[in-house]
C-alpha cells in the first residue's frame, strides 16, 4: 500500500479484473466511472473534483439531542461507562464541552483518499488507511458512513470501540443513526452495528427500533440485516421493549416466516419470549395455508410442529392443516406438509386424509403432487388403511384409468408392493385384460415390463 496521494502501479491490461469493493464504488458513483480499461485515468481525473460528503453528520454538543428525548434520559452508555448524579445521566466534559474554539470545521474524505490495490488478479478500490488511522473522533464520526463500507475502515472503527468504548460510542452512534437502515444490511457495517448495540440502554433500543420499523421487513429478509435484528433481540430485557418488538413484527409476521433469513427471527422470538407464544400461534393458525404453500414457509411449519412443546397447540395446528388437506395435497409445496403429517404415523391423521381422498382416488393418483402423498400413505399408514386404499385402486374401472397415465401407473406399481395376496391378484388380473392396449400406449410398454416381474402375471 502506497502513501496518501500515490496510486499503486497496475497493469493497464486488466480486462479480466473486477472492482470488487462495490460499496465504495457505489458511494463514489456520482464522481467515478471505473471500468477495466480506464480505472487509473478515471481515478486521477477525479482529483480535481470538489467532492461533497453524502453523509454530512454534525455531532451534537449533547448526544441526547439525537434522541429528542427529555433530559432525564440522556443518549449515553450503560452505567459502567457513565457517571450518574442525582439520578440524571451526564456525559464527560470533553464531549459536552461547548468551547467554540473546538468547534472547527472537520475534514472530510474525498476521492483523493481512494487507492487502487491489486490483489490476486483483482483490482480493489478502497479508502487509504493512512488517511484516517490517526484522525480525531470528530473526523471519524463525520466520515463514518464511508469508513463503515470499507473493510479496513470498519475493522478500525470496531477496534476503536473496543479500546475506547466511552468516547467511541458517544461519537459514533449519533453519526450512525441517519444511515442505519442502509448500513445495517452492509457487508462490513453490520458487524460494527452489532458491536455498538451491546452498549445501548433501554431508551436507545426503543428509539432505534422505531427508526428501523419502516424498513423492518427489508432488513429482516437480508442475511446481514437478519443477524443484526437477532442481536437486538438479545437486548430486549424489559416488557416494554418486548411488546414494541412484537408490535413491529406482527403485521409482517407471515412475510418473515416465508423467508429463509427472516424465519430465524421468528424461531428466536418464539424461544426467547414464551409470553407471546399464544398470539404467535394464532397468527400462524389463521394463515396456515399461506405458510404451507410457500417454499420456505412449509419448511418452517414442519420444524415448528416438530419442536413445539404445547400438545394442545400442536393438535390445533395439525387439525387446521387437515381441514385444508384437499388444497394442500395438490400444491407443489403444501403436499410436503401433508406427507410430513402422514410420516408422524398417527393412525387418526392417516385415516382423516384417506377419508378425504378415497372417493376421488383416481384424480389424486394422476396428480403429480398428490400422488406423492398416496405413496407416503403406503409407507406409513397401518396395514388395514393400506389395504383399504389398495382395494379401491384394484377395481377395473380405476385400473383402466390409471395404467395409461404417467403418474397413475407409478401409484399402481407402488400399490403392488404393499398389497395383500388377494388385492395383488386382482390388480394383475385387471392389468392383463388391458395388456394389448398397453402395448400401444406411450407409457404402457415400460409399465408392462415392470409388471412382468410380479408373480401370477401372464
Amino acid at each position: 500500500m502506497e502513501g496518501d496521494k500515490k496510486i499503486p502501479k497496475i497493469n493497464n491490461n486488466i480486462s479480466n479484473n473486477k472492482i470488487i469493493n462495490n460499496s465504495i464504488l457505489e458511494y463514489y458513483s456520482d464522481y467515478i466511472n471505473l471500468n477495466a480499461q480506464n480505472s487509473i485515468s478515471e481515478l486521477q481525473k477525479i482529483k480535481s473534483i470538489n467532492f461533497p460528503q453524502k453523509s454530512n453528520i454534525q455531532i451534537p454538543n449533547k448526544i441526547s439531542d439525537t434522541l429528542q428525548d427529555n433530559s432525564s434520559n440522556k443518549f449515553c452508555l450503560n452505567e459502567k461507562y457513565y457517571k450518574s448524579k442525582n439520578n440524571n445521566y451526564i456525559l464527560k466534559n470533553e464531549i459536552l464541552n461547548d468551547n467554540k474554539e473546538k468547534q472547527k470545521e472537520i475534514k472530510k474524505l474525498s476521492p483523493d483518499d481512494l487507492i487502487l490495490i491489486k490483489m490476486e488478479n483483482r483490482t480493489i478500490l478502497r479508502v487509504n488507511p493512512i488517511r484516517y488511522i490517526n484522525e480525531s473522533y470528530e473526523f471519524l464520526s463525520n466520515n463514518l458512513y464511508i469508513l463503515l463500507k470499507d473493510q479496513l475502515g470498519c475493522k478500525f472503527l470496531q477496534e476503536k470501540l473496543e479500546k475506547d468504548t466511552y468516547n467511541a460510542f458517544n461519537y459514533f452512534l449519533p453519526a450512525l443513526i441517519p444511515n442505519i437502515n442502509e448500513l445495517i444490511k452492509d457487508t462490513f457495517a453490520n458487524y460494527f452495528i452489532q458491536k455498538i448495540f451491546i452498549y445501548l440502554n433501554e431508551a436507545q433500543i426503543e428509539y432505534i427500533l422505531k427508526i428501523l420499523q419502516p424498513d423492518f421487513l427489508d432488513i429482516c429478509i437480508d442475511n446481514r440485516g437478519s443477524r443484526v435484528i437477532q442481536s437486538i433481540m438479545d437486548l430486549l430485557t424489559t416488557e416494554k421493549l418486548k411488546k414494541l418488538f412484537f408490535d413491529i413484527i406482527k403485521p409482517i409476521y407471515i412475510n418473515l416466516i416465508n423467508d429463509f433469513s427472516s424465519a430465524y427471527i421468528i424461531y428466536k422470538f418464539i424461544n426467547l419470549f414464551p409470553d407471546y407464544l399464544e398470539e404467535s400461534n394464532n397468527i400462524i393458525i389463521n394463515n396456515i395455508v399461506a405458510i404451507s404453500i410457500n417454499k420456505k414457509g412449509c419448511i418452517f411449519l414442519k420444524n415448528y410442529i416438530s419442536n413445539i412443546n404445547s400438545i394442545k397447540t400442536r393438535n390445533e395446528l395439525i387439525q387446521t392443516l387437515l381441514k385444508n388437506c384437499l388444497i394442500l395435497i395438490i400444491d407443489q409445496f403444501g403436499n410436503y406438509i401433508i406427507q410430513y403429517l402422514i410420516s408422524l404415523e398417527d393412525s387418526n391423521i392417516s385415516l382423516n386424509i384417506i377419508n378425504q381422498i378415497i372417493n376421488n382416488i383416481s384424480f389424486y393418483c394422476k396428480h403429480k403432487y398428490s400422488s406423492y402423498v398416496i405413496d407416503k400413505i403406503f409407507i406409513h399408514a397401518n396395514y388395514n388403511q393400506k389395504q383399504r386404499i389398495i382395494q379401491k385402486l384394484s377395481s377395473f374401472e380405476i385400473i383402466s384409468d390409471l395404467v395409461f397415465d404417467k403418474q397413475g401407473n407409478f401409484v399402481i406399481l407402488n400399490a403392488l408392493n404393499y398389497a395383500n395376496k388377494e388385492n395383488k391378484n386382482l390388480i394383475l388380473k385387471n392389468i392383463n385384460i388391458l395388456k394389448n392396449k398397453l402395448n400401444e400406449s406411450p407409457h404402457g410398454k415400460k409399465f408392462l415390463y415392470k409388471i412382468s416381474k410380479f408373480e401370477n402375471f401372464k
